[in-house]
């Protein structure tokens, strides 16, 4: 592990092995303790979302306690024990929003820069701690612990050392220190995983315990902040699924699933957690109340619906199935009205899956959300919102425009909103230029 120095802040790059297995991918390499506190820490608070700044939103509900006896026989391990070692793997989730630079080689070593937010944060009494801990929470505690105990027992020493000549002392002085220093370069395997969802923490959680002995199922969802009742989050992520997986979806094979594995250039452009956050936003009015959803019966959603959260009703009133059949329906319709020269501008190249367009890329898929979800708030009729020739009616206004132009529309998030104008004034016409859409188009576009 390394540290970049910048402007005085300081980042951190993370150097690991990919391991594969079962086509799941994961990083696996070896820290100090010393390192790995510079990185994470024990917290009881649990990270369940991020917003659009890339601040944690917590789960007020949910606090990751430890079992304070097991902590205490940690310390006693470390400070009593010569021969003290930690075999087995910490397993800690990074998230996207911390990654700088993620570099990986042909012989699958990665360098993972961190933001220097990583340390900083963690140098804050209360700062956010962004890479998790899924698995090792008391060996972190625990050694945590042993050090503030020693640290406390050098300074008094070093207090009474300071004003008295004794010997006695002053080697018991020098012993502490001397353990301090062995304890914090004693080296620990790490595995890490790249921005895992909370479900998928609580699995791996779920199964290395399951090898050492029977965890009880309401301990991991406690400790996730999960239920294993219905939620917005099991029903985006089973949609999600199924658009994948079903052959004539246009989403075939296009969304990246959670540890599958792809080959250089053949990752797909779409992510599960995003396409499953972007269903989560039509059902419930933000990431706050939607870790608050989690909890709630489907009927007390009832309370919210309105034409901003046009899935909210289909979750509420087990309508699940309208759901999938929207979205499968608006993008069928947008694979084959968006066609240049007979070459559908929505399929991805054959050969790799680079972008060649907007509509290829996550802020194209996005712009194209809110376009669905202002078609819907004119489309009341159910019976009417699951089938393709509804949206054909609306996207055919918006077919002639110039969805490769990279000058127009390059990959950034500032595209997803002069897209969305551009098919929104396509679809409805500006009747005026009072139409607040054309100053914010125009604005967008001065930008650039």
């Amino acid at each position: 592990m390394e540290k970049n120095n910048q402007n005085s802040t300081e980042s951190i790059v993370i150097n690991a092995k990919k391991v594969i297995q079962n086509n799941q991918e994961f990083y696996l390499g070896i820290f100090t303790i010393k390192q790995i506190l510079s990185f994470t820490k024990y917290t009881e608070r649990l990270i369940v979302n991020y917003d659009e700044e890339n601040k944690p939103i917590y789960n007020d509900q949910i606090q990751r306690k430890v079992d304070n006896s097991r902590v205490e026989k940690i310390v006693n391990f470390l400070l009593d024990d010569p021969d003290a070692i930690f075999p087995t793997n910490l397993v800690i989730a990074i998230p996207n929003s911390v990654i700088e630079l993620f570099e990986e080689d042909e012989n699958l070593n990665a360098h993972i820069t961190l933001s220097s937010k990583v340390s900083s944060e963690l140098k804050k009494e209360k700062g956010d701690v962004y890479l998790t801990i899924i698995d090792g929470q008391h060996r972190i505690n625990g050694i945590e612990a042993a050090f503030a105990r020693l640290k406390n027992e050098i300074s008094d020493l070093s207090k009474i050392v300071h004003s008295s000549n004794n010997n006695d002392l002053l080697k018991k002085l020098e012993s502490k220190t001397k353990l301090l220093k062995n304890l914090q370069n004693i080296q620990l395997p790490v595995t890490f995983f790249i921005d895992p969802t909370l479900e998928f923490q609580a699995m791996i959680f779920s199964t290395i315990n399951r090898t050492q002995k029977s965890v009880p199922q309401s301990l991991v969802y406690s400790l996730f902040g999960l239920t294993s009742e219905d939620s917005p989050q099991k029903t985006a992520l089973q949609t999600v699924l199924t658009l994948n997986s079903f052959d004539k979806s246009p989403f075939y094979n296009r969304i990246k699933l959670y540890g599958g594995k792809y080959y250089r250039n053949q990752s797909p452009p779409l992510t599960q957690a995003g396409m499953v956050k972007s269903i989560i936003d039509l059902i419930s009015a933000n990431l706050t109340e939607s870790e608050r959803d989690r909890f709630r019966p489907r009927q007390e959603l009832r309370k919210g619906c309105n034409d901003d959260l046009p899935f909210r009703k289909y979750y509420a009133n087990n309508k699940d199935n309208y759901i999938l059949d929207i979205l499968f329906s608006f993008f069928k319709a947008v694979e084959e009205m968006f066609v240049i020269d007979e070459i559908k501008i929505w399929d991805l190249p054959k050969h790799n899956t680079t972008p060649e367009n907007i509509l290829h890329t996550t802020v194209g898929y996005q712009a194209l959300i809110s376009i669905l979800v202002d078609i819907l708030k004119e489309v009341k009729n159910d019976d009417e919102r699951d089938k393709i020739s509804t949206y054909k009616k609306y996207l055919i206004k918006a077919k002639n425009l110039s969805f490769a132009d990279a000058r127009r529309y390059p990959y950034t998030g500032r595209s997803k909103r002069v897209l969305y104008f551009d098919i929104s004034l396509k679809i409805w016409p500006a009747t005026d230029q009072n139409d607040e859409r054309l100053s914010k188009l125009t604005d967008l576009l001065r930008e650039n």
